[in-house]
């Protein structure tokens, strides 16, 4: 059990959301910018540099189900606050590199980084360090994250205006250096206390087990295919709007109302009080798949269809961090959050794969039909896990 459970403070929230902007574009959103010129100076492709992202994706789902038990054993979270050092180690190879073996390296050291500090690990921290109140601050938190591809891609193309990318890797990661450890470390410092590991019982363990019984398995089968489903879409978004015959002026207006869409419905979910995790997820997978729908019907809705979709996506991201607490509480959480995230991690990676050679081999619309179709299965998903909760006694 938690030793103390501590009061959430608009601070400590603000401090944990610039962490993520920084973390989150110092890798996966880094290559939207340092891509074309890596590409123009190493002669690599299109697919050789993005393989890079998915090889880091696979390494952070392998790895998040170890750092979960860390997390959870040891008193003093040390697993956030050094996740700065390991991605700069990172970026540094990164820059450094002459050969895409090299490259792919550097990659794996920034997968190891994304588990140690991205959304599952802090989400299980702050779990363990909030108790019941971590839903509103897991809200506050990715609100202020969803700035990062807006915030990370300005300050990247501002430096690769003066610098090479090389360069960009290397400074980048002295900001990762001088900002990711003190800003976790105010957050979860805890004066007077060492790295001391907390005892693990049998019982505890057994306890852990009986837990993965079929919720366990219906919620990692829901957030996988909600994981495939958002991440195939995005990713082709502007492939999809283009197939509608859209000029490509009106596909890049059209796709920048997906940021703000998915940062609207956090601040709703601020303004409005909290109903049942479990009640959103069924609310997200509705708007996720009747964002899919408008996508595939005719362009005057696309810009309909990219909000709805946004906003879907932005209850998922949340999703993420209170549906496994709804559900299972506050104890083992940390363990439970970080398992759960390692196959949908793994999925995210290897969707890119998938779907370019679906839309290669048969076509866009295709494409969409079946995720459609997935989006669909997930919400069926949802109201077995709303049923099950209920047989198993936990209030919604």
């Amino acid at each position: 059990m938690p030793s103390e459970i501590a009061k959430p403070s608009y601070t400590n929230n603000a401090a944990l959301g610039i962490a993520q902007i920084l973390l989150w574009g110092g890798s996966y959103f880094i290559l939207s910018v340092l891509s074309k010129p890596i590409m123009q100076e190493t002669c690599w492709s299109y697919q050789m540099v993005y393989s890079a992202l998915s090889l880091a994706l696979l390494i952070s789902g392998l790895v998040l189900p170890r750092i979960g038990r860390i997390i959870d054993a040891y008193d003093r979270n040390y697993i956030l606050q050094y996740a700065g050092v390991v991605m700069a180690c990172g970026l540094i190879l990164m820059g450094l590199s002459r050969h895409f073996v090299l490259y792919l390296i550097s990659w794996t050291i920034i997968g190891i980084a994304m588990g140690m500090g991205l959304y599952d690990a802090l989400f299980a921290s702050l779990g363990k360090k909030y108790g019941p109140g971590t839903g509103k601050v897991i809200v506050q938190v990715t609100l202020i994250a969803s700035l990062a591809p807006s915030i990370s891609w300005y300050l990247q193309s501002l430096m690769l205006d003066t610098y090479s990318w090389r360069t960009v890797c290397f400074i980048y990661a002295a900001i990762l250096l001088l900002t990711i450890f003190p800003l976790y470390n105010f957050v979860f410092r805890q004066p007077g206390t060492t790295h001391t590991k907390r005892t693990v019982s049998k019982e505890t363990t057994t306890s852990l087990g009986e837990l993965k019984g079929q919720l366990y398995y219906l919620l990692l089968v829901h957030f996988t295919i909600g994981a495939v489903v958002t991440t195939g879409i995005i990713i082709h978004l502007i492939d999809i709007l283009s197939d509608k015959s859209m000029s490509m002026t009106a596909v890049i207006g059209t796709v920048t109302f997906l940021g703000p869409s998915q940062a609207g419905v956090r601040v709703l979910e601020l303004l409005i009080s909290r109903k049942s995790s479990l009640l959103s997820a069924v609310v997200s997978g509705i708007a996720i798949m009747a964002g899919i729908l408008l996508l595939s019907t005719a362009p005057i809705v696309a810009t309909a269809g990219v909000i709805i979709l946004g906003m879907g996506n932005g209850m998922r991201s949340i999703l993420r961090g209170t549906l496994p607490l709804e559900i299972f509480g506050q104890e083992k959480y940390a363990l439970i959050i970080s398992k759960l995230a390692r196959m949908p991690l793994i999925a995210q990676a290897l969707t890119p794969i998938i779907t370019g050679w679906l839309i290669q081999q048969f076509s866009v619309s295709v494409f969409l039909y079946i995720f459609c179709a997935l989006a669909f299965i997930n919400i069926i998903l949802c109201c077995i896990i709303i049923k099950q909760t209920k047989k198993n006694g936990i209030r919604i």
